[in-house]
């Protein structure tokens, strides 16, 4: 029965001499590892495509749900990760095997004639490769891909004559958003790799017409392509396949914060094998900024060396002209080497401003893409992951203290110790207190502490009024040189503040510490005389006639508690805090008449809840 079915299939697609001319094409000189570079290449290819079906199956290509369906794979589904990193990785080791490819080629003179077409089917195919690499850079919707597509379609638009179409046809409108999703998705699933697959059949139909181009001399007799040759390819695709996988389970596969326009983002960078276009680009435009410097940049330069490279099977009919091919292609790959070197020195050196800059970007964009990944763990509303982000309060009030408390205020961790970049803000000069750890024990123990007082990490900034105020002369005559005693009293008085403002990391340390707050409470009634200047519970919070007050000092009743800084931020010059005596600290609330209204009631909120680190997953990070 097998013997009659195999009669009949043979009989109908003849697939006996397929298989035997393919398994026993002829190999002048015999095998040699220097010819696997293209199988393994197409090979590599092939992987992408099956990988990418799979990924295709469980990606879903909107805005709404792109990196949300990315997250899926790489966190959540069984072996996502690994089928992620395999297709992400592989992209990266055909660049490499076409570099090593196009070198064999022309250093061996394998463009020569007749084998022209074949040479030029390959520059098709190698642009298709790298196209297919900027496509999928967006498809994760992350802000990287996000930051760097809307380069590359700048650098298209600049284009003469037709950039400005190209551009629209590439965005899909006037803004990034679905319609460039969806684009670029049905260019790198389905338009690009239907062309590559083209090409490619054409190509391997050109190579197989004319053969492999063999050495001039050889002692080695001729051989076949099964078994020698098949065996030295798939030992060498094995070892690519090997290489990415263990890649993939070291390195982890990337996916930064989703993307959102309204966000500034200073790490974005292209693949690595764009970074030497993105470094050429700076150069220039350091020698011809503007439209001229983009222009010669990214479309004339790169277009000189590919029209040279489609050149060189008509140069290389003379000797000569072979010998500049190999020289014009070592050099280069030499200044795409140096080229990129040069951007990575200098994002990575950490000597220049630029540098630090960009490491700090690129660490907050890491603790941004941390928290979403806990805040999508916690699961998905159907608005998406960017709409929790944007009230996420451990993401949300960073950006929000940034960008309305950071031109004053600093937040960071004097010791050093705790250097989460999602609540470390330090700006080169500043104006008002730093505010990290604002009504902890920490901070309270500086109050009361007058060196750490009038430090410029504290309330001595700048032309500070604090630091010859009536605070820190109380601290200078009373506290400078503390007894036993008076340290007892000062740390009792410092539990007691911390109890009065209810942070949720200091819980388990206040519950622990009754008889201590008790006595820190009596030392500001009675042992500091606080209420002196400051009026705490139990006292009348008097005014008097001509509208000045008669607690000099901001009230102690639930001092820095949420309620306590909510207030305070919304009116400062409030009764129950600075009156009229406050001259700095602006109001963002409306209050006596005054609209200034410069954040909403929610986001005043969500700031303070930063602040406090009341931060609304399960765990409670600490400083």
């Amino acid at each position: 029965m097998l013997s009659t079915l195999d009669h009949w299939l043979e009989d109908r697609t003849d697939y006996k001499r397929f298989f035997h001319e393919t398994l026993f094409q002829r190999i002048p000189g015999g095998a040699r590892w220097r010819y696997c570079w293209g199988t393994t290449l197409m090979l590599a290819f092939f992987t992408q495509l099956i990988t990418g079906v799979f990924l295709w199956m469980h990606y879903s290509p909107s805005t709404q749900t792109a990196w949300e369906s990315v997250y899926y794979i790489q966190h959540e589904m069984t072996g996502g990760w690994l089928l992620r990193g395999v297709h992400h990785y592989m992209a990266s080791a055909m660049i490499v095997l076409l570099a090593i490819h196009l070198m064999q080629v022309v250093i061996h003179g394998a463009y020569h004639a007749p084998r022209e077409i074949t040479f030029w089917l390959g520059l098709l195919l190698m642009l298709i490769v790298l196209a297919l690499g900027l496509t999928g850079y967006l498809l994760p919707w992350d802000q990287r891909g996000f930051r760097a597509t809307q380069v590359a379609t700048g650098i298209a638009g600049a284009s003469p004559m037709i950039g400005d179409q190209v551009k629209t046809l590439a965005v899909g409108g006037s803004e990034y958003g679905h319609h460039t999703l969806t684009r670029f998705f049905a260019l790198h699933a389905g338009v690009l790799p239907g062309i590559l697959i083209a090409l490619l059949v054409a190509h391997v139909a050109m190579f197989r017409r004319y053969g492999v181009t063999a050495p001039e001399q050889t002692a080695k007799s001729d051989a076949y392509y099964w078994p020698d040759q098949m065996l030295r390819d798939a030992v060498a695709f094995l070892m690519v396949l090997v290489t990415v996988t263990l890649v993939t389970i070291y390195m982890g596969t990337e996916l930064g914060p989703p993307a959102d326009a309204s966000q500034s983002f200073n790490s974005a960078r292209p693949e690595w094998y764009f970074l030497f276009l993105f470094q050429l680009l700076k150069m220039v435009e350091l020698v011809a900024p503007g439209e001229t410097g983009t222009r010669l940049g990214a479309h004339i330069i790169p277009g000189a060396v590919l029209a040279v490279m489609a050149l060189m099977p008509i140069v290389g009919r003379w000797k000569l002209g072979h010998r500049f091919n190999i020289g014009f292609v070592i050099a280069i790959f030499i200044a795409i080497l140096g080229l990129s070197a040069k951007a990575l020195h200098e994002d990575y050196n950490g000597e220049t401003k630029a540098s630090r800059e960009f490491l700090a970007a690129k660490k907050l964009a890491l603790a941004e893409s941390e928290r979403a990944y806990e805040i999508a763990h916690q699961g998905i509303a159907p608005s998406g992951i960017l709409s929790m982000i944007r009230t996420d309060t451990k993401i949300a009030g960073f950006r929000l203290f940034e960008r309305h408390c950071a031109t004053c205020h600093a937040h960071y961790d004097t010791s050093g110790e705790f250097t989460e970049p999602l609540a470390t803000i330090k700006p080169e000069t500043w104006s008002a207190p730093n505010l990290f750890g604002v009504g902890s024990r920490g901070w309270n123990a500086n109050v009361l502490d007058h060196e750490q007082f009038i430090s410029d990490q504290m309330f001595g900034y700048k032309d500070s009024p604090f630091v010859e105020g009536e605070m820190a002369e109380w601290l200078a005559d009373n506290l400078a040189d503390p007894d036993d005693e008076t340290k007892t009293n000062i740390a009792n008085t410092v539990a007691a503040l911390a109890a009065m403002a209810d942070l949720p990391y200091e819980a388990k340390e206040n519950a622990e510490s009754g008889e201590q707050i008790e006595a820190g409470i009596e030392a500001i009634n009675s042992t500091f005389s606080c209420v002196d200047c400051h009026n705490y519970e139990g006292q009348e919070f008097a005014r008097v006639a001509d509208d000045d007050y008669f607690f000099e000092a901001p009230d102690l009743t639930g001092y820095m508690s949420r309620d306590w800084m909510l207030a305070f931020i919304r009116n400062p010059g409030a009764s129950q805090f600075y009156g009229e005596r406050n001259d700095r600290m602006p109001a963002f609330a409306p209050h006596d008449d005054q609209a200034l209204n410069q954040v909403t009631d929610a986001e005043l909120e969500t700031i303070v809840d930063w602040l406090r680190r009341d931060w609304s997953l399960e765990s409670t990070d600490e400083p």
